[in-house]
């Protein structure tokens, strides 16, 4: 089964939410704990709960997980991790991606590995242009830009819409899916659907109050409303590649647009 990588991301933490998220018609479920950081990681055994629930409610759109917020220095923990949260059934799994001299070690070591990866590169200190180059070499089947400090602002405030359009262009130069995310609100979809992504990524938007408060059902039916007035949910772009679940990465670099 294909499904296509584009449209709105939200950050779910358990099945109750990603109920209320399948029920507002969010069209990219993600699994993550927004207490524990950017890219907090959950049980596994929870991760596999939320995959047998959704799937069970007639839920066949893609789903992702993160593996949590390690460091680029331990390698093997991420690894492990990687092969941990690909067992519980989720379609990609998502790795946070710093700066730093053992980054190009961690992206090399992710590419061959028989599970649908996309790195997360975090943004708060700039993008390494090699690194992302390195990236796009090992065509992965998406890339997506995050910040870790979300107290700080939106992607927006650390990165000039230049970079983010040169990112997204380099994205679909290679084959690749691009994702934005990073302290996003309503009032960027604006300036998103401008840069044309494959996929944006919210979490902050759809809770009262702090990211690590429940999603809330008619903030993300709002939300799916206003992306779609923007072009940004389901609307398949020539560009956008397909995810075939299951399939080994090794095998999508093979896809082309």
């Amino acid at each position: 089964m294909n499904s296509p990588l584009h449209g709105v991301l939200v950050s779910v933490r358990n099945l109750d939410e990603a109920c209320r998220a399948q029920a507002a018609g969010v069209d990219l479920i993600d699994l993550k704990e927004p207490a524990d950081g950017a890219l907090g990681g959950l049980p596994c055994a929870l991760i596999r709960e939320v995959v047998t629930g959704l799937r069970g409610r007639g839920h066949h759109g893609p789903l992702s997980a993160t593996i949590g917020d390690v460091p680029m220095t331990e390698l093997d923990t991420i690894l492990a991790r990687v092969q941990a949260v690909a067992a519980t059934g989720v379609d990609i799994v998502k790795v946070g991606i710093t700066s730093g001299p053992e980054a190009a070690a961690v992206i090399d070591a992710l590419a061959p590995l028989p599970c649908a990866i996309i790195p997360v590169f975090l943004a708060d200190d700039g993008l390494d242009p090699l690194l992302l180059d390195r990236a796009h070499r090992a065509r992965f089947p998406a890339l997506m830009l995050d910040t870790a400090r979300k107290d700080r602002g939106s992607l927006f405030d650390v990165l000039a819409q230049a970079e983010l359009r040169d990112f997204v262009s380099a994205c679909h130069r290679h084959g690749q899916g691009a994702g934005l995310a990073g302290a996003l609100r309503f009032r960027h979809l604006a300036d998103l659907a401008t840069l044309s992504p494959d996929y944006v990524g919210f979490r902050s938007a759809v809770c009262i109050g702090d990211r690590a408060q429940g999603l809330q059902t008619d903030l993300a039916r709002a939300l799916m409303a206003q992306a779609a007035t923007w072009g940004l949910s389901r609307k398949r772009r020539p560009h956008a590649i397909d995810v075939p679940m299951g399939v080994p990465v090794s095998q999508l670099r093979s896809v082309s647009t």
